[in-house]
C-alpha cells in the first residue's frame, strides 16, 4: 500500500524535521525493518535515513547494494545479516519495475498532522533548525579550456608537474570563539575559530557522542566527509536536535553565527545555509590524497580502455580513481570514487578520461592544480572544468 504524508504543517522541512515526521508515522507501524534510499536526487545530503534511525531507536545498515533474504551485500564488498529493528539504506536494489497494461490504480492513503499530531515546532519550516539564506549559480571549479591533441598528454603532464601546488584559499574573516571538530576536520575548525578542540568519537555510539556534546556545551561541531562520519553525524543530529549541513565546500562566520556553503540541486547551484538551533553541525569536504602528484580518473565512457589507462597511471606512479558510474557498473571499487558521494582529491594533475563532468564529480576535484579532460564528446560538460581538453576516443 502507498501512504503519502502531506500537510501544510510539514512544508519547508529540513532533514531533521523530515526525519521526525517520517518517524512519527513509522512508530504507528512498529515495523521490523525500514528500507530507505540513500538520498534524494535534489538534496544529495543522505542525512534523513541515519537521522530517522536515531529517532526511532533502530540500528542502521548503510551502503547496501543487494539483498537476498536477510543477507545484504554492502558497497565495500562485505556481507551482513539483518537482525531486525533496523533502518536499511540502499545504494541501489533493482531496475525500476514498470506497471503492465493490465495494472489497476490502487488507492493512496494520505496522512496529515491531524493524525500524527507532531508539535508545530518539531516539523515543517518551524521545526527545521537549518534554513537556506540564499542560492546562487555554482561556478566553482570552472576553467578556461585549451583544446589540444591527445599526443601532447605526456608533455602537458610534465609541464603541470613543474608548477607550484595550488594552496586552498585561506579564510581571513571573523572567527567563532570555539569550535569542536572530529578527526580530519581539524584544519577547517582552526581556520574559523579562535579555539578548536577535538571531539572524541572512536569506539563511541551516536548516543555517547550526543551526550558528550551536551555535557561539553559545544555550540559548533565540524565533521569530516568520510563515509563513516556521513552516517554518524546525522544520527547525532537526530539525538541532539542539532542543525546539520552536509558536504560543505566552504564556511564563513560573522563571529557569532556559522554560515555553511554547499552544492545543491545536484550541484547545479550553491546554497548558503544557517542554523537556528543551539548546536550547529556540518560535514566538511576534506581532500584525501592531497599529496598525490597525478591522478587518473576513469568514467563510463572509458571503461573499455581500463587496462590501457591503468598502465598509463602506473607509468607515472599515479593513483587510479573513477566516477560513480564506473563504481555502479562494477568496474572500479567504491573507495576509488571521486565525487560528492565519494572522496575529494587535490593532486597536482587530474586526468579525467571518459567522464561527463557532472558537478557532483567535479566539485570533488576542483582543488586539482591542472585538470586534463579526455572525452570523445566535444560538448561534454567536463571541458568547462578543464585546463586542457582532448576530444578523442581512448
Amino acid at each position: 500500500r502507498a501512504v503519502v504524508l502531506a500537510d501544510a504543517a510539514f512544508a519547508g522541512a529540513d532533514t531533521l524535521a523530515t526525519a521526525r515526521t517520517l518517524a512519527a508515522y513509522i512508530k504507528t507501524l512498529s515495523p521490523d525493518y525500514v528500507f530507505c534510499g540513500r538520498q534524494s536526487t535534489d538534496g544529495d545530503t543522505a542525512q534523513v535515513p541515519p537521522c530517522l534511525a536515531a529517532i526511532l531507536g533502530y540500528g542502521i545498515v548503510p551502503s547496501v547494494m543487494s539483498i537476498n533474504g536477510k543477507q545484504v551485500n554492502l558497497r565495500g564488498g562485505e556481507s551482513v545479516g539483518l537482525t531486525g529493528k533496523q533502518v536499511v539504506i540502499f545504494e541501489r536494489i533493482a531496475p525500476l519495475r514498470f506497471p503492465s497494461m493490465r495494472s489497476e490504480c490502487a488507492a493512496v492513503q494520505t496522512v496529515g498532522n491531524d493524525v500524527l499530531r507532531i508539535p508545530a515546532d518539531k516539523c515543517g519550516q518551524r521545526g527545521s533548525p537549518t534554513r537556506v539564506v540564499k542560492v546562487f549559480e555554482n561556478t566553482a571549479g570552472r576553467r578556461n579550456c585549451e583544446f589540444t591533441d591527445y599526443s601532447r598528454l605526456d608533455d602537458i603532464i610534465a609541464d603541470a608537474l613543474k608548477k607550484q601546488r595550488i594552496r586552498p584559499e585561506e579564510y581571513t574573516g571573523p572567527v567563532l570563539r570555539k569550535v569542536y571538530y572530529v578527526k580530519e576536520a581539524a584544519d577547517v575548525a582552526r581556520a574559523i575559530a579562535a579555539e578548536a578542540e577535538e571531539l572524541p568519537v572512536d569506539g563511541k555510539s551516536a548516543a555517547e557522542i550526543a551526550e558528550t556534546i551536551r555535557s561539553s556545551g559545544a555550540r559548533t561541531v565540524l565533521w569530516p566527509d568520510s563515509a563513516e562520519m556521513r552516517v554518524m553525524a546525522p544520527q547525532v543530529a537526530g539525538l541532539t536536535g542539532a542543525g546539520l549541513c552536509a558536504d560543505c565546500t566552504r564556511l564563513k562566520t560573522d563571529g557569532e553565527k556559522l554560515y555553511m556553503i554547499r552544492p545543491a540541486a545536484g550541484g547545479s547551484v550553491t546554497a548558503e545555509i544557517e542554523c537556528r538551533a543551539p548546536v550547529t553541525m556540518a560535514t566538511v569536504r576534506t581532500a584525501c590524497g592531497s599529496n598525490d602528484d597525478v591522478i587518473f580518473a576513469v568514467g563510463r565512457g572509458a571503461e573499455h580502455a581500463l587496462p590501457q589507462i591503468r598502465a598509463y597511471a602506473e607509468k607515472y606512479g599515479a593513483k587510479l580513481m573513477c566516477s560513480r558510474a564506473a563504481v555502479d557498473d562494477g568496474v572500479m571499487p567504491y573507495e576509488c570514487q571521486v565525487g560528492l558521494t565519494g572522496v575529494s582529491v587535490a593532486p597536482k594533475v587530474y586526468v579525467a578520461i571518459g567522464i561527463s563532468g557532472a558537478v557532483q564529480h567535479m566539485c570533488a576535484a576542483e582543488r586539482a592544480g591542472t585538470v586534463i579532460a579526455v572525452n570523445k564528446d566535444k560538448n561534454a560538460r567536463i571541458f568547462d572544468f578543464a585546463d586542457y581538453g582532448m576530444v578523442t576516443e581512448v
